[in-house]
């Protein structure tokens, strides 16, 4: 195999934007959220470490085995969002009321909404499935911890 060989492109990547805007984001069980003084929501998740580097750490006495997590703040707007995340919504119903909140345009919404849950799903805070998949009912994390 040839060293610099195109990735596959994930399954996802092929969504319309319709079929995307019809998933249903649900939240990891490994995030903690707890809501700041101000009103907004401060997220605890965990970071991945690559094996090599866990192994230098740990001979160099920097790292004892622990779960690493990182701390993220989110803005009003992304607070609002994570609020409205509880595994029944879809992406679709949350860049409408996202919308209407702010007085957006809802295709600016819809755009702001999936840039946001793609970010999310990048760091492992969020998973998206299908309306009625395995991760409904799973109440909001916001509060929690």
């Amino acid at each position: 195999m040839f060293p610099f060989s195109k990735k596959p492109v994930p399954a996802a990547a092929g969504l319309s934007r319709r079929e995307a805007l019809a998933l249903c984001p649900t939240v990891s069980r490994d995030v903690d959220a707890k809501e700041t003084a101000s009103g907004l929501v401060r997220l605890s998740l965990p970071v991945a470490v690559r094996p090599a580097l866990a192994g230098l750490a740990r001979r160099l006495g920097l790292w004892d085995g622990k779960v690493l997590r990182r701390t993220v703040e989110l803005d009003a707007m992304g607070s609002a969002v994570w609020r409205l995340i509880d595994g029944r919504r879809t992406a679709g119903e949350i860049a409408a009321a996202l919308a209407g909140r702010y007085r957006l345009d809802p295709r600016e919404a819809e755009l702001a909404v999936a840039e946001f849950l793609r970010q999310l799903g990048r760091r492992g805070a969020v998973a998206v499935a299908e309306k009625g998949g395995a991760g409904e009912g799973r109440p909001p994390a916001a509060g929690r911890g």
